[in-house]
């Protein structure tokens, strides 16, 4: 299954790459005032995305932190709750099931 990912993570780089080459031009961005941002589109819309998925990445992560640290709190918690397991007796061990000869 490994195999299939990785064509297709090749296969989406190669699109990328081909989408840049074919898009290599400047696109001019008007901010405020009479100030202009002239950058190439690959690169903005590479800017754009990661302004888009960082703060996400971000929170998932922080997210997992913090549910992982309160699950362990309780399974703390729990070990101290629950009684000790009673001690075992020693038995002896069971007859063979084959008689010897």
């Amino acid at each position: 299954m490994r195999i299939v990912t990785l064509i297709f993570y090749f296969l989406f780089g190669a699109l990328l790459a081909w989408f840049a080459a074919r898009n290599w031009d400047f696109v001019t961005l008007k901010l405020w005032g009479d100030y202009e941002l002239a950058i190439r589109l690959p690169v903005l819309l590479i800017l754009m995305f990661l302004a888009g998925a960082l703060p996400l990445a971000i929170l998932r992560y922080t997210s997992r932190w913090h549910w992982s640290r309160r699950v362990k709190k309780l399974e703390r918690a729990l070990e101290e709750t629950q009684a000790p397991a009673p001690p075992t007796l020693d038995t002896a061990p069971p007859p063979p099931l084959v008689p010897p000869l």
